[in-house]
């Protein structure tokens, strides 16, 4: 889904395109196939290889997906991505999260998008994302910028739709009371709250 993204382009001169080499670090074998890796010039400054290159690679991946989530490349930094860190949508969610209770929305919106795309079924990733987005809008409301707050609304809605049909669905980790069972079902459920362990 495209719309309102709080940051603008400028990052975009700032990262590289490299040649495409296989890893030749342990658990990378079978990583997929890129057309190029992309980095951030000045993690290379300091000459960076090996290890090093590749979690500077990796984070760079990271940032490109929650900046531009549309991107047609995605799909194969993701899976680079959870080959290289089976933990990182993990560490994503928390992070996007923790920046949302500290009203760092543009942080918490590219955390929560990059974490989304590793684990799309994720109801606690789409459910968090919809606060943000939630938050955002209420932001941009009171700045009177009221265009961008209704492309964020109509983000939020979005993202708590798929939180639902996921949670319906049985994507959910958590436990359920007896009692909030019974609101789902009656239709008068309702969750709040961002979501930080299950």
């Amino acid at each position: 889904m495209v719309g309102y993204m709080p940051w603008d382009k400028s990052w975009h001169s700032q990262i590289l395109y490299l040649p495409w080499v296989q890893p030749e670090i342990p658990g990378m074998e079978d990583s997929p196939v890129l057309p190029a890796y992309p980095v951030f010039m000045d993690l290379l400054t300091n000459g960076v290889y090996g290890q090093d290159f590749f979690t500077a690679v990796a984070s760079t991946m990271v940032f490109l997906l929650g900046h531009e989530p549309e991107a047609a490349v995605n799909k194969q930094y993701c899976a680079w991505l959870r080959i290289f860190n089976a933990e990182l949508a993990n560490q994503l969610f928390y992070e996007g999260t923790e920046m949302t209770s500290r009203y760092n929305f543009p942080q918490a919106v590219w955390m929560l998008q990059a974490s989304l795309l590793l684990e799309p079924e994720s109801y606690e990733t789409n459910y968090n994302l919809a606060l943000a987005f939630n938050q955002l809008a209420t932001k941009l409301t009171r700045e009177e910028q009221f265009r961008d707050a209704g492309d964020c609304y109509n983000q939020a809605q979005q993202y708590f739709h798929n939180a639902s049909q996921l949670r319906q669905e049985g994507y959910s980790d958590d436990a359920q009371a007896p009692a909030d069972q019974e609101g789902r079902e009656s239709g008068d459920w309702h969750d709040s709250g961002l979501h930080r362990e299950w």
